[in-house]
C-alpha cells in the first residue's frame, strides 16, 4: 500500500482508529468535526482505498483500513525513535514535554508546584493535556501520561506512584438543614450530585452508585468544576477526591471512615522516549512529587 501522504494525515486515521468517531478523535487532536472527515476523506483518495465503514458505535475500519494502522503504527514508533535520538544530543534538558493527566490532578496537586519546577528546569515546557485525558503516548499524542486504577494496555513504562483518596462531601450548610446519612436506609431521604457523559463510564461512579443506591438524583454533572459548584450550593452530596474536597472549608467529608476509597496513581511513558533527558527529568520530577505528596493524594487527615 502506498503510503506517500502528509503524516498529518495518518495521525488522525490513528485517532479515529482508537477512538471510533470523528467528534472523538477532534477533541483529541485538537480538531473540528469537519477537519477530521476532511484528513479522512483525503487520506482514501489518496490512497484510492475505503478506510472506514459505519456501524452502530461510529467507524469501524475495512480489511484496508487494519491493513494501515498496521503500517501506520510502525510509522509512528519509527518517529517516536527519531525523536529520541535527536533529543538525546542535547547538553540540558530543553523543549516541550506534553503530560495527559486528570484535571484534578493538574489543578490541585501539580500546579502548585510548577513555580519551583520552572525555577530548576527553565528551558523545559510543559503542556497539561487534561480535556481528552488519557492521551495516547503510542500515537505521540503526549510524552507521559499519569492514570488512575491502572496502566492501560499500550505497554508503556513507568510505575505506580501513590494513590488517590476519594471520599463523599457535603457543605456545612446542606448538613445543618438535612443532617448526614448514617445508615444505607437513609440514603432514601438526600439527594445525590451525579455523573454525566464520559463521567458517568468511570469507576468513580460505579462506586457511588453501589453506596448510595437509591438515593434521588435530579442533578448530574460532567465537569468537576460543576460538580464542586453544586455541592458548595447545598445542591447535595457527592463525591469528590480528597485533593478537591478537603481544599474547601465549606465543605465536610460524610462519614470519612466508612465512606472512603482510594485508587493507584500509574505514571507512564513509552519506552522509546522515557529516557530522553526533558522526558526523564519531568517523569522524574512527578515521580519524586507523588512519593513526597503521598498523604496529601490519598486524603490523610492526621
Amino acid at each position: 500500500m502506498n503510503t506517500g501522504a502528509d503524516w498529518n494525515l495518518f495521525r488522525t486515521f490513528l485517532a479515529v482508529a482508537d477512538a471510533g468517531s470523528h467528534s472523538a478523535a477532534g477533541r483529541r487532536l485538537k480538531l473540528s468535526h469537519a477537519t477530521v472527515g476532511r484528513h479522512i476523506a483525503e487520506l482514501e483518495r489518496h490512497l484510492g482505498q475505503k478506510l472506514f465503514v459505519r456501524d452502530t458505535d461510529g467507524y469501524a475500519l475495512t480489511p484496508a483500513g487494519d491493513h494501515l494502522k498496521q503500517e501506520a503504527d510502525l510509522m509512528a514508533s519509527a518517529a517516536l525513535r527519531a525523536e529520541r535520538i535527536a533529543a538525546a544530543e542535547g547538553e540540558s534538558p530543553k523543549g516541550v514535554v506534553r503530560v495527559s493527566t486528570a484535571a484534578t490532578l493538574a489543578g490541585y496537586w501539580l500546579m502548585p508546584h510548577m513555580k519551583d519546577f520552572h525555577a530548576t528546569f527553565p528551558d523545559i515546557e510543559i503542556e497539561y493535556m487534561t480535556d481528552a485525558w488519557p492521551a495516547s503516548v503510542r500515537r505521540r499524542e503526549a510524552d507521559i501520561v499519569i492514570r488512575l486504577y491502572g496502566p492501560g494496555q499500550e505497554n508503556l513504562v513507568g510505575k505506580k506512584i501513590a494513590r488517590v483518596g476519594v471520599a463523599f462531601y457535603a457543605s456545612k450548610d446542606y448538613v445543618e438543614k438535612h443532617g448526614v446519612p448514617t445508615s444505607r436506609e437513609e440514603w432514601a431521604s438526600h439527594t445525590v450530585i451525579g455523573f454525566a457523559g464520559a463521567a458517568a463510564e468511570t469507576e468513580l461512579h460505579k462506586w457511588s452508585n453501589h453506596v448510595t443506591r437509591d438515593a434521588p438524583t435530579w442533578l448530574r454533572c460532567s465537569s468537576i468544576a460543576d460538580q464542586l459548584r453544586a455541592v458548595r450550593q447545598g445542591v447535595g452530596i457527592t463525591v469528590l477526591t480528597c485533593l478537591i474536597g478537603d481544599q474547601h472549608p465549606d465543605l465536610v467529608r460524610i462519614a470519612p471512615d466508612k465512606l472512603f476509597s482510594s485508587t493507584d496513581v500509574w505514571l507512564l511513558a513509552h519506552p522509546d522516549l522515557r529516557q530522553t533527558e526533558p522526558v526523564a527529568t519531568v517523569f522524574d520530577f512527578i515521580a519524586e512529587r507523588g512519593k513526597q505528596d503521598r498523604d496529601h493524594l490519598l486524603g490523610r487527615t492526621s
